[in-house]
């Protein structure tokens, strides 16, 4: 696909937007601290961004597909404690505790996407996915807290699990998501099902689309991402937070709308969420090094969710006159 000028002075390619929001961002941050540019704060930056940005690859499959998936933070939160319990409490294998974590989040995941399967139609497939996820993010997130009273488990007595966290590993897994996602997106027959069933969930029904079989892999696919989220927050930390992905479903929505991803359904890709998700990193990041409160971090991330959908809308209002 060829680049027109038009199309990027006219906004119509997000990813090319949001690009540019990263240089101007990291210029006007280096020049107002240029302890932006040292080595330290960019191990930081991108670390913390990797967890997010598998989160919000994951959730991708389920807007592309035209539902949503508030779960995630909670799950990786859960998932987060799971390891800690079986490693330390249980004394399993930091290998078999992995797998373990990994295959109870699927299990969740195809939970969620049966869960829609049943109740759309006759719902609107986003009524029925809102209501469970929101509820698994409610019942997980407390699960993770009640599991040991909200105490953390500390690991530092594991140096298995330390390998994670180092940037060769933490980058190994982005790169194995992140072409994963790519190649179930844009070159496999269930990436073709999941933007036909966002774009137009009748047409696809009637053009014998398996939709159900669909929203069992997105959702899965995204419970998944959300625990290796979980991984690796908890290598990173070297400790079972049970708050530790509390709040970071909204991030990874927001890093998609950011990127290019549309709320409706039906447009969008991974490579836009995790580069959405950078943004909101880096976001972030320049907010410390300039000295503003904490307080307004989260203000100022709505405020550009606000503007990414609005965007959004505003460019499916014209396409559809």
């Amino acid at each position: 696909m060829s680049i027109k000028i038009e199309d990027i002075v006219r906004g119509r390619l997000p990813l090319f937007n949001v690009l540019i929001a990263i240089v101007l961002i990291a210029i006007v941050t280096g020049l107002i601290n240029p302890k932006f540019w040292e080595l330290g704060n960019w191990q930081a930056l991108l670390t913390w961004y990797l967890g997010l940005s598998v989160l919000a690859m994951g959730e991708s499959m389920v807007l592309i597909s035209g539902g949503i998936d508030l779960s995630v933070g909670s799950l990786a939160s859960f998932s987060s404690m799971l390891l800690a319990i079986a490693v330390d409490r249980l004394g399993w294998s930091l290998q078999l505790s992995i797998i373990f974590v990994i295959t109870v989040a699927v299990f969740i995941g195809l939970f969620h996407g049966a869960f829609v399967s049943i109740f759309s139609p006759p719902l609107p497939q986003i009524m029925p996915a809102f209501i469970i996820t929101l509820a698994d993010n409610i019942f997980f997130g407390g699960l993770a807290t009640a599991l040991t009273l909200g105490w953390p488990i500390p690991l530092y007595k594991y140096p298995d699990l330390m390998l994670i966290a180092t940037p060769w590993m933490l980058a190994s897994i982005l790169l194995i998501v992140a072409l994963v996602s790519i190649y179930v997106q844009r070159y496999s027959i269930i990436g073709r099902y999941i933007y036909a069933v966002g774009g137009n969930i009748e047409v696809s029904r009637l053009s014998g689309v398996p939709i159900n079989r669909v929203r069992l892999f997105v959702y899965s696919y995204s419970a998944m991402c959300a625990s290796i989220a979980g991984i690796i927050f908890t290598a990173l930390m070297m400790t079972g937070y049970p708050g530790v992905g509390r709040g970071q479903e909204l991030y990874a929505i927001a890093s998609n709308a950011i990127g290019g991803v549309s709320l409706a359904g039906g447009e969008g890709n991974a490579v836009g969420a995790a580069v959405g998700a950078f943004l909101i990193t880096l976001i972030r990041n320049a907010l410390v090094l300039s000295g503003v409160s904490p307080y307004w971090y989260d203000p100022v991330t709505g405020v550009i969710l606000g503007v990414a959908v609005a965007v959004d809308l505003y460019r499916r209002s014209r396409g559809a006159r």
